[in-house]
């Protein structure tokens, strides 16, 4: 880092020391805490928003084996949507059926190609399945050339573009039929997007009839993010082209059929104990007829039967299960293999095999882990080998199941469980916990149970106010597997204060080292073109990738793991006097889904009414935002139905004050919605009366006016509200907290949760002391650190500091390492000392004890 970067720094820390607020953190190094697992940060890759086709599995060509316009088995295609067979859904009572269905957004019968005719050419292209390559890939594109002309072939625009690179190699690989009469020439040409050629290869059909394979590898003379593949055709005749693949040589440890380097470089870079693999709801299928098979993944490419990912798309299976694998080996993770236990996503249609059927799905669990781990001399350890890997993989765990949960699971869990683990003691057995918390409604269930599986998507600051979450779980033998978490709501797409609270989050599982010995962040990956999920770690396109802030925090996490955690105790010491109300902003009126009126709202500050409203005779002291706002009588009503409508008092802010109004549901799904601390028309914090169909309420967060997410825990209404009936709500909105009225009984609170957070640990092998800090207050604190019982602090100490201005920034395309870690070297580090942490910022100090 230059000098005059360092000596902003220096400026800003001198003067964060004269306006920040102050704490202290006693660290007792002879105090042994709980445990740190050596397993504790993980990855989890599921085929999510292109994130395997289109990004990690570096195959340029889209629909490779013109399968992409298949109907998913065991679906009908009913006016633009999938349809799953209506059978039985797993989690329903008395054999109900889930209606759910899937938008199917294909519109030609070989997506991803498009014929090409240059001057006087003429070709028809058509979807056949004559002459089927093989079972895996039935059909193929027919292409009948009537004129040459100077150009006539079909394109391939790969994955919302192809990236070629100047200088560099790209494998080309394709299938041609004939009847033997076509001997004209195919040239291969890779063509930038203003058309001009790349890079090219000719060949020589020479008159053989049948299937024939051509390859060739084609060195790039220009570069272009956004190339595309042409095969064009020299005579008139009609062939038949199938499983078409272009490949850069230049992949992930140069490996054939490999990875997209710099994806596969930033998971590598996070040094995961683990990988998990390959899903999330892709393992479970939109269907069980469609779900993932591991079978179906290994072998020759050509040969791999695809799979239709719930998300919307047709995975090739190239980045199968020895693919898998051998990145794990690659970059010294383990494996940890996801198996269906016969059930299909519950989040979908949840169709499922009858228990009497399931024996062929433990079997497949079992000759999973064979393949990986088994003999050369056994069947699969054999067929491993014979597919190039003859030693063993390092899988080491096994996961039934995905999000399932509830007795009727435990026990199809229990029978995989009594047969993995009586074949393969050794390895690890995770059980599904469902989309949630680890729950006795499924554990009293299960038999045994070695690590259990929660899932953890929250929204801001949840991590904060919930960062005893860990503390309160009865120590029962098992540890706890955190397979999918991540701060998703309220965040934009990932934005700072979804890291301080990811970081906390942090904190609190290596606080609990001795439950929690195993997490990995959900979603990894996502193309940007085609975002299944709001906020995902890594973003990417064609040519281009960044990774969020949160990223680089776990690496930062990760890479200063104590071993052990120290005693140590957190005290801030605000200055009251400083202390402004945090929730000072607007008030306004919102529903969702819901027609409803408002009337006689009061605002009351130190026992005097400051505003009360006129709609009839004042209607526009208002601003009508969002929805269709009309004045019934003396009442505010919306009108229509729609998410996320707003009506809001023009001009007033209020900081700590009761907030009175009558309110009617008129009809709809809901209730109520109470906007207050607003800030402008797109960010406020809301009471919702009335959420989840009208049985619930809480209070919500709403950002870039569609962005909303919880603040506490949904609570459950003592009653729906009524239609037609007049209620009475009040708010009373205090400096950090405020509190939710129905007819003066009192629903629900919320309070502004703590937002600094310090743990420390000792790293056995060195003897460092490690103390992790994080502050998502909006000022620096000044933090004084005191170490007892330590014989000796060496003065100088690496820090860490991962920080931003504010917590609504992102990394992005333009700039995608704006918010990275800096590290320096402090020089006034001792048993007593203090050091300033910035706002909104995630720190680590390495405490060296030996001299």
């Amino acid at each position: 880092m230059n000098k005059k970067l360092w000596l902003m720094i220096a400026a800003f820390f001198h003067a964060a020391i004269l306006i920040a607020q102050h704490a202290s953190l006693t660290i007792n190094a002879s105090t042994l805490g709980n445990p740190v697992s050596a397993t504790l940060h993980g990855a989890f890759f599921e085929e999510i928003s292109h994130a395997g086709d289109g990004g990690l599995y570096a195959e340029l060509i889209q629909n490779r084996g013109f399968e992409d316009a298949t109907i998913p088995q065991g679906n009908t295609l009913e006016d633009g949507f999938l349809i799953p067979k209506r059978t039985p859904h797993f989690d329903m009572r008395n054999g109900g059926v889930s209606d759910w269905k899937l938008p199917w957004n294909v519109t030609s019968d070989y997506p991803g190609w498009y014929p090409v005719t240059g001057k006087n050419g003429g070709l028809t292209l058509s979807l056949s399945i004559n002459h089927p390559l093989n079972t895996a890939t039935p059909h193929n594109l027919k292409i009948t050339i009537s004129k040459p002309g100077m150009l006539a072939g079909v394109a391939n625009t790969g994955y919302w573009g192809m990236n070629i690179i100047r200088g560099d190699t790209y494998l080309l690989s394709f299938y041609l039929w004939t009847d033997g009469s076509y001997g004209g020439e195919v040239k291969a040409a890779l063509y930038s997007k203003d058309s001009a050629i790349l890079g090219s290869h000719s060949f020589l059909t020479g008159r053989k009839a049948g299937w024939v394979k051509y390859s060739c590898t084609i060195t790039a003379k220009k570069m272009d993010s956004h190339a595309h593949l042409v095969l064009s055709f020299s005579k008139k005749g009609t062939i038949y082209l199938d499983f078409v693949s272009l490949f850069p040589r230049n992949t992930y440890k140069n490996r054939p059929n490999g990875l997209r380097k710099d994806l596969a470089q930033y998971i590598a870079n996070l040094h995961p104990a683990f990988i998990r693999w390959p899903g999330g709801c892709y393992v479970e299928g939109m269907n069980i007829q469609s779900a993932f098979d591991w079978k179906n993944t290994i072998g020759p490419i050509e040969k791999r039967p695809e799979t239709y990912s719930p998300w919307g798309y047709w995975s090739t299976n190239g980045f199968g299960f020895d693919e898998y694998l051998r990145f794990c080996e690659d970059i010294g993770a383990k494996g940890l293999f996801v198996a269906n236990v016969g059930v299909s996503c519950e989040m979908r249609s949840g169709t499922f095999i009858p228990d009497d059927s399931l024996q062929s799905y433990i079997q497949n669990a079992l000759d999973a882990i064979e393949y990986a781990t088994g003999s050369i001399t056994s069947k699969w350890g054999n067929l491993r080998a014979h597919n190039g890997h003859p030693k063993p993989y390092p899988l080491e765990y096994i996961e039934l199941g995905n999000e399932q949960s509830g007795p009727r699971y435990a026990r199809r869990y229990n029978w995989f469980y009594n047969a993995i683990h009586t074949k393969y003691p050794n390895i690890h057995i995770i059980a599904s916990m469902g989309l949630g918390d680890v729950n006795h409604y499924t554990l009293d269930s299960m038999q045994h149970v070695q690590i259990a599986d929660e899932h953890a998507y929250k929204a801001a600051f949840w991590a904060m106010s919930n960062y005893n979450h860990f503390d309160k779980y009865r120590r029962d033998g098992y540890k706890v597997y955190v397979g999918e978490y991540a701060t998703n709501g309220g965040v934009g797409r990932g934005n700072m204060n979804a890291t301080l609270s990811d970081a906390v989050y942090i904190l609190s599982m290596e606080h609990n080292g001795d439950l929690v010995s195993m997490s990995s962040y959900a979603p990894l990956l996502a193309n940007v073109h085609d975002e299944d999920w709001p906020v995902n770690l890594i973003n990417f396109d064609a040519s281009k990738s960044y990774a969020r802030i949160s990223y680089y925090m776990i690496q930062m996490m990760a890479k200063s793991r104590a071993d052990v955690n120290l005693k140590s105790k957190l005290l801030l010491q605000q200055d009251a006097l400083k202390k402004r109300s945090i929730f000072d902003g607007g008030v306004g009126f919102a529903t969702w889904d819901t027609q409803a009126e408002y009337k006689d709202l009061e605002v009351i500050q130190d026992g005097k009414t400051v505003y009360r409203s006129d709609f009839l005779n004042r209607p526009n002291e208002w601003a009508k935002v969002r929805g269709t706002w009309d004045i019934q009588d003396s009442a505010l009503a919306e009108t229509a139905s729609g998410a996320q409508t707003l009506a809001y008092l023009k001009g007033r802010s209020f900081d700590t004050y009761t907030l009175n109004v009558k309110a009617r549901k008129l009809s709809g799904t809901n209730a109520f919605i109470i906007p207050f601390a607003i800030k402008n028309s797109n960010t406020f914090l809301r009471a919702h009366i009335g959420s989840w169909v009208n049985s619930h309420c809480t209070f919500e967060t709403v950002a870039n006016g569609y962005d909303v997410s919880d603040l506490i825990t949904q609570q459950r209404l003592p009653y729906p509200i009524v239609t037609g009936r007049w209620y009475n709500i009040r708010l009373e909105v205090m400096k950090d907290s405020v509190a939710c009225y129905l007819d003066d009984k009192l629903i629900m609170t919320y309070k502004e949760p703590r937002k600094l957070f310090a743990i420390a640990g000792k790293d056995n092998k060195t003897g460092d002391i490690i103390i992790k800090m994080v502050n998502a207050y909006n000022t620096p604190y000044n933090m004084e650190v005191k170490t007892l019982n330590e014989h000796y602090i060496n003065p100088r100490a690496l820090m860490q500091v991962l920080s931003a201005p504010n917590g609504n920034v992102e990394n992005s395309f333009k700039e995608p390492e704006k918010y990275i870690p800096i590290t320096k070297t402090i020089t006034n580090a001792s048993k007593d000392f203090r050091i300033i942490l910035p706002a909104y910022s995630v720190s680590v100090i390495r405490l060296k004890t030996v001299q």
